[in-house]
């Protein structure tokens, strides 16, 4: 299942299928830091993490009675949400990827036991009719 994203590719992420998970940092009051780590292939020449910043959004605190620097509220950058929902996304996909590769992992190993167990018992009659 593959995942548009457009915000993550606004931002540069070019191999949102190597994205292994991220972390978000509250740096100042008025500044977020999203770092992003990636599996890169063997020799890569890419980095492992990549960071980026995002201004936050400033708005009025509701009522007249707050004046100057207490009067504000910071709230998070839109793209930055956005972008959070996507990389969500992406690793809700990669868990179901892995889910089913175990889940076909283990009927692969339930019928090569059921393969082995049929062809001991066809070996035994084989054996027996001697």
């Amino acid at each position: 299942m593959k995942t548009k994203t457009p915000n993550l590719v606004e931002m540069g992420v070019l191999n949102p299928e190597q994205i292994i998970g991220y972390t978000t940092v509250h740096v100042t009051e008025d500044m977020d830091v999203l770092k992003i780590d990636y599996r890169r292939p063997k020799n890569s020449f890419l980095p492992k993490r990549r960071r980026y910043e995002f201004k936050r959004v400033s708005k009025p605190m509701p009522g007249s009675e707050l004046r100057g620097a207490e009067a504000i509220r910071y709230d998070i950058s839109p793209i930055l949400g956005r972008a959070i929902a996507e990389l969500d996304s992406i690793l809700a996909d990669g868990k179901r990827m892995t889910t089913t590769k175990q889940n076909l992992k283990d009927e692969l190993e339930e019928l090569r036991s059921d393969l082995t167990g049929r062809i001991a018992h066809l070996s035994e009659m084989i054996d027996a009719l001697d």
